[in-house]
């Protein structure tokens, strides 16, 4: 090279290296290392857990397992107890109106390996790994110790569980199966439940019980084999323990069930061939943790709360621990069985609750049950109507997997709040297709139940409106009347988003003046000097648990706090509701059993911008002593109810994040506690990601990305904000209603802040904390500062 060229070239890379590069656009810093970040929050234990609600717990949607000690077996014995979530009877009816689900298409139980010691045992050092779905630990006995490892695979259905004995110990693994007698009847044989002709009814119902289980063994595997009833339905559980008992022993099981296929002992087999080719090929424990490290840092979390920082994060790991796209619906149990009451999928509340969780979280593709099984069973939802009825479709508040459960000619209440859910979904997803070809079909059959309910029972009145003779307020006594606000917001917001996806995809459906009609002349919803009403002829003046009557504001959002006059009716009404719910002489039946009357009340205040009352509940519901130690929830003491713990999660999202009516609200009710909070890739409506960052109590940044190209409005906290989209700053005019509308092209994102870009601290890492506030939860000595360590450990399950 000459020394002109040479210099040349010396000259202009100083000036490229001098100027500064506008072209490179400042991004979010995410600086979170998950597996360090979520050893502070696995659950310990300390204490012999015994019973499920304390008990260490590990699934992938469709099996998993518990992991206690049950006394009336022995302080020898712990056990594995292992669920199936889709292990469901499934016995013919005479007619429809003759399904008796409770006791004859309720959840069954399986069955459980005991883990025999020479000792008695007599303390537990275990821990739950958050970050790679693992129980590890050590188990103290009177002859010595043994380890134990178990997690449950995330992708293939099986369990693994190893022992290692140490000297003077050695373990027998034996499984023990469960007869599939329905819990519900089980209780009513022993005399309980509640009285009434239709309990009454199946009190005198008996019901044949199955064969008992076969044992077999072919090719160094073990199986047992159960039939249901009249061979509607079977479940194998296959296994293999390997190694030696008074050393290292390996357990793997897998269990199937079927209906109507008979295909259980092959699909077992496969499972256990597949999972001891992939130990062979040391990927068995990789692909199990891959999966999960994949799936944490699909959105992050955190604030100077170490408390509900944890609990968060448990739900998120139970969340898929619990529930995949491809399983069941989840209902109250997930994969871990116990006896209950409540045997089944609950759609008065419980489903719907659940289905809120992922969304937000940015965890999409595990809350695809809800829908994928809505669309699978669609037909088998027009069944539960009458004949007449043509083109409907309906569910009745308690259903088994199938959705088979006959609603008669009621209105189809629950059906309309479950497809509720499905839009949530496809909204936060961005999924107009969906919407258009599979939600728009079935709640068109939903709204036609609602027609056809209102031509065979008109009510004559002088006011020229629709009325809805008799409907039912969940849960409140006495709820059922006329002009429910329950189901006048259900029929508004049905009715209204068939118009809206109508109208948006130029569809042109014959059925579109009708619901344009229904919506017109409808009842106006029944208020007072309190507020919403249950009905009619109802005030709302007992202890109530549920917010059936407040549905037309969370979440349906159909009366919103957008305008002055409506706020001050919303909030009157959920003052209303708490004040006699917790202050009136007769409170205490109300408030004991429940956590999602907290749950409830932490998000309505949220949407209303009352952060301190939201923090209130929100903080409530930890302290409540049904949500265990491991942040189980129990009705009754040992009935589950998975929805409440959960729900937590979309209290807390709505504190920090809102995007209901098309607009996206960035910090609407975070309380003053919460100097510091910070999250990354939480999800709105819409289909954008938003990232933002508070510190001492100021806004430093929101980051917003959009998935699909939609138009974003939003609202935030931080005065003069200065707007960067591809690293240049756009002038945004703030609307009259104190929202910003910002363009965005697909996948392209917009910096919020006060600052200058290049003085904005863009980078979002994990708030410190101290030693006194890691590991919160599980079974300790740290737990006992929680009210259910003590209210759990006072009795003993049956």
């Amino acid at each position: 090279m000459s020394s002109l060229k040479f210099k040349t070239l010396c000259f202009f890379s100083v000036i490229l290296f001098s100027i500064p590069i506008f072209s490179q656009k400042k991004q979010v810093d995410f600086k979170v290392d998950y597996k360090s970040f979520l050893s502070k929050h696995d659950m310990l234990w300390d204490v012999v857990p015994d019973k499920w609600q304390t008990a260490p717990y590990t699934g992938n949607g469709n099996v998993g397992f518990l992991f206690y000690q049950t006394k009336k077996k022995g302080n020898n014995v712990m056990s594995v107890y292992v669920g199936r979530h889709d292990y469901y009877d499934h016995r013919e009816a005479k007619t429809k109106d003759e399904e008796m689900l409770w006791i004859k298409r309720s959840r069954l139980p399986l069955g459980h390996f005991d883990l025999v010691s020479k000792g008695k045992v007599i303390g537990v050092d275990m821990r739950l790994s958050l970050w790679n779905a693992e129980l590890t630990g050590t188990i103290t006995t009177s002859k010595g110790t043994y380890e134990i490892r178990g997690f449950t695979h995330s992708e293939k259905d099986i369990i693994y569980f190893e022992t290692n004995a140490g000297k003077d110990e050695k373990i027998e693994m034996t499984w023990y199966p469960e007869a599939p007698i329905p819990p519900v009847y089980e209780a009513l044989e022993n005399g309980g439940g509640p009285k009434g002709s239709a309990w009454d009814k199946m009190r005198a119902t008996h019901l044949e019980m199955p064969p008992k289980p076969t044992f077999s063994s072919k090719n160094g595997y073990d199986f047992c084999y159960q039939p249901l009833f009249n061979n509607r339905g079977e479940t194998t559980t296959g296994w293999k323990i390997t190694g030696n008992p008074s050393g290292k022993q390996q357990l793997i099981t897998s269990v199937h069930h079927s209906y109507p296929e008979h295909n259980s002992l092959e699909i077992v087999t496969k499972n256990l061939t597949v999972a001891e080719k992939l130990m062979e090929e040391n990927s068995f424990v990789t692909s199990h943790q891959k999966w999960w490290h994949d799936y944490y840092p699909l959105s992050f979390l955190t604030i100077n709360d170490a408390e509900k920082e944890s609990f968060y994060w448990i739900q998120m790991y139970k969340l898929a621990s619990a529930v995949r796209g491809n399983g069941p619906i989840l209902d109250l149990m997930g994969p871990w069985y116990n006896r209950t009451f409540w045997p089944m999928v609950w759609g008065d509340l419980n489903v719907q609750l659940i289905y809120w969780t992922h969304l937000t979280a940015n965890r999409m593709s595990i809350g695809e049950s809800l829908p994928n099984n809505i669309d699978k069973y669609a037909e088998n939802l027009e069944g539960n109507v009458p004949d007449r009825w043509k083109n409907s479709a309906a569910v009745a508040a308690l259903l088994p997997q199938d959705l088979i459960a006959y609603n008669g000619a009621k209105v189809p209440d629950m059906l309309a709040w479950m497809l509720n859910d499905y839009w949530l979904h496809c909204k936060f997803a961005g999924d107009d297709i969906r919407m258009r070809d599979k939600l728009f079909p079935i709640l068109k059959k939903t709204v036609n139940s609602y027609l056809n309910y209102i031509k065979e029972n008109p009510v004559d009145s002088n006011d020229g409106k629709i009325h809805i003779k008799n409907s039912w307020s969940p849960e409140y006594k006495p709820g059922h009347g006329q002009d429910i606000n329950f189901t006048l917001a259900l029929i508004r917001w049905s009715c209204q988003t068939l118009i809206d996806i109508n109208n948006e995809h130029a569809l042109n459906d014959p059925l579109l003046k009708e619901w344009e009609y229904l919506l017109d002349n409808l009842v106006e919803f029944q208020i007072d000097e309190n507020g919403l009403r249950i009905g009619k002829d109802i005030p709302f003046s007992l202890p109530h648990r549920h917010y059936s009557h407040l549905l037309a504001f969370y979440p349906l959002m159909v009366i919103s706090p957008e305008n002055e006059a409506d706020k001050k009716l919303l909030r009157t009404s959920l003052d209303h509701w708490l004040d006699v719910t917790f202050n009136s002489g007769i409170a205490i039946k109300a408030m004991p059993v429940t956590g999602y009357t907290a749950t409830g009340a932490s998000s309505m205040y949220a949407c209303l911008g009352d952060a301190e009352k939201a923090y209130y509940y929100l903080d409530f519901l930890i302290k409540h002593k049904n949500i265990s130690s491991t942040t189980m929830y129990a009705e009754g003491k040992s009935n589950p109810v998975i929805e409440s713990p959960l729900s937590f999660t979309t209290s807390l999202h709505d504190m920090m994040l809102q995007s209901w009516g098309g607009k996206i609200r960035v910090f609407p009710a975070s309380p003053k506690k919460w100097e510091d909070v910070a999250f990354h890739d939480l999800r709105t409506q819409g289909a954008f990601l938003v990232s933002a960052k508070k510190v001492n109590g100021t806004t430093e940044f929101v980051s917003i990305k959009s998935l699909k190209g939609n138009i974003c409005t939003v609202q935030i906290d931080i005065k003069n904000p200065k707007f960067y989209i591809n690293g240049k700053e756009r002038f945004i005019k703030k609307g009259k209603d104190g929202f910003y509308t910002i363009d965005l092209k697909v996948n392209e994102s917009v910096i919020i802040t006060s600052k200058d870009i290049s003085n904005v601290n863009l980078t979002i890492e994990e708030l410190p904390k101290s030693d006194d506030e890691i590991n919160l939860f599980g079974y300790s000595s740290r737990t006992k500062r929680l009210p259910s360590h003590q209210y759990y450990s006072s009795f003993q399950n049956d």
